[in-house]
């Protein structure tokens, strides 16, 4: 006999319960509308997901990341790159480095300027103040009120402090918060931390609702497609094993699923390229030619030095020091195991003439051995690193269904460093990491240069370093473009033209990716489009 679908009804169904799903699920919750929120992985008890620097062992997690690898490129010398997602409650908010960057004003002011009405840094900054609690000074750019803990460093090693001062010798001038007045300059990390604990959306945001009766959450569901009426988007079938789930939509249906994961199911559903859904086997139900298109992604190229007379992450985590940083972490929530991926940032011009910085230096004390080509393993002996990142990169791919099983997972090509720019960009990012290397406050505690190496100088030489190591920051955006245009998929409203009862809020809808890491502005926007749905529904 077939099978009969267990059958659940929401007045707001959100598909992702990640960076963005979890801020929708306790906003849309709170005026006691029906709530519910579908994860495709597990609850996030792991105990590697509270403990910061646990991380680094979540970088290709079996069960909690998706472990995406993107097609071979010949940007990045024919390599299949990993994507790391978060398949947890909180998403990759909940196995990320915790960077908190909010990105230069600028860039969603291009955004209004883009046809994005509503979407000025003005518009915004009140939305990043409201999920906000910042354990630094207060002005008018930071939130103190809200539920994301923002933290500094409780311990930082010297060597982070040496580079800040040869980041300011070479020119770079010192910002006391970039999040907040001047995001452009050099300045110390900021993390989304609670004390030695991570604080991903799940523990912020869905954690204090899930007490309230309206709000249901599913997890290890997938979601195996839209469910329409004519043009309406009614609802969505998950999958738990084998049994089938409906769960209808009173008002609407959000996707939250990600840069990867929304697009997908848009494009497995119906929504997208008529050619590329009729290649895959799926009927359309509205043509959208630019779903999983405008595909953007950060990549990063390493400079890093051996270093001596001071102590690097590498000596933390090996021998009897391990035990006693661990200990210290018990007994005091400070040292090395609270650290992220970064301990400051720089935000620098990649040339002249440009209005706002294009280019994000990225410093941490420890350097990983590539002999080994593992996340979590680091040298023995002290070195450190910046990783310079194409803040503004110019190169587009594409995120297409490779069937109409939704289980599989889709074709990911970045087209990485396929514009000239960016080999550009990079190439005078390795030499300002290079100058602030060659600093008197760092030069005192290098030994030598280890990569690039000091051998290679010429623009040819470095090109070749950068195509054959650089890897993605994983900061992918872009693949449901809002915009004013009919070619958007999305509007500024974040609805899905063309379709009825859909929108589409996370980071896929992000015009243009913005200068820094995606976390904080992916939380925003959640925030933005809770308010809007929330409006429209009173209208």
């Amino acid at each position: 006999m077939p099978e009969t679908p267990h059958t659940i009804e929401a007045d707001y169904i959100i598909v992702g319960a990640g960076s963005a799903g979890c801020v929708l699920a306790n906003r849309l919750s709170a005026d006691g509308a029906r709530v519910l929120l579908c994860e495709a992985g597990p609850r996030d008890t792991h105990p590697l997901i509270a403990i910061p620097a646990g991380m680094m062992k979540l970088h290709r997690h079996p069960r909690l990341n998706w472990n995406f690898f993107a097609e071979e490129d010949p940007g990045v010398d024919n390599r299949a790159i990993h994507w790391p997602r978060g398949k947890v409650l909180g998403g990759t908010s909940a196995i990320n480095g915790m960077l908190y960057v909010r990105g230069n004003p600028r860039d969603f002011d291009r955004w209004a300027q883009m046809g994005c009405a509503g979407w000025s840094y003005a518009d915004v900054l009140p939305y990043f103040k409201r999920s906000e609690n910042f354990a630094g000074s207060t002005d008018e750019y930071r939130g103190k009120q809200g539920e994301m803990a923002v933290e500094h460093y409780r311990t930082v090693l010297p060597l982070t402090d040496h580079f800040v001062a040869a980041a300011q010798q070479a020119g770079i001038p010192l910002t006391g918060d970039y999040n907040g007045k001047r995001h452009a300059g050099v300045g110390y990390s900021q993390n989304t931390r609670r004390g030695r604990f991570r604080e991903s959306t799940a523990k912020a945001f869905l954690k204090p609702a899930l007490g309230r009766n309206n709000l249901r959450v599913e997890t290890n569901v997938l979601a195996n497609r839209l469910l329409f009426d004519g043009r309406r988007c009614t609802g969505v079938e998950l999958r738990r094993g084998g049994k089938t789930i409906v769960v209808k939509a009173a008002r609407e249906v959000i996707v939250a699923a990600g840069a990867v994961g929304s697009p997908h199911l848009l494009q497995v559903s119906g929504i997208g390229d008529p050619a590329h859904l009729a290649s895959i086997g799926v009927n359309v139900i509205h043509a959208a030619p630019n779903v999983g298109r405008n595909l953007i992604d950060h990549l990063s190229s390493l400079v890093v030095h051996r270093v001596q007379g001071a102590t690097s992450v590498n000596q933390l985590v090996h021998g009897p020091r391990l035990a006693f940083e661990f200990a210290k972490y018990v007994l005091t929530g400070r040292g090395a195991f609270t650290f992220g991926v970064t301990t400051a940032v720089a935000f620098v011009k990649s040339r002249e003439g440009l209005e706002t910085p294009d280019l994000q230096l990225s410093f941490t004390p420890m350097s990983r051995d590539p002999a080994i080509h593992k996340f979590d393993e680091l040298e023995r002996e002290p070195g450190a690193a910046i990783a310079v990142c194409v803040a503004q990169p110019e190169s587009r791919g594409t995120i297409m269904a490779k069937s109409k099983d939704a289980a599989a997972h889709p074709a990911i090509r970045p087209n990485y460093l396929s514009a000239p720019r960016d080999m550009e960009a990079t190439l005078s990012g390795i030499r300002i990491a290079r100058r602030i290397f060659s600093s008197p406050a760092w030069m005192k505690y290098s030994v030598s240069e280890l990569r690039p190496g000091p051998a290679l100088t010429s623009d040819d030489e470095l090109a070749n370093y950068v195509h054959t190591t650089v890897g993605s920051v994983f900061h992918p955006v872009g693949t449901c473009r809002m915009g004013g245009d009919e070619a958007s998929v999305t509007d500024p409203r974040l609805r899905v033209r063309g379709i009825d009862g859909l929108r589409v809020i996370d980071a896929s809808i992000m015009p243009n990716v913005t200068t820094g890491n995606t976390n904080a502005p992916t939380i925003m926007i959640a925030e933005k489009g809770a308010a809007m749905i929330r409006e429209d529904a009173r209208a």
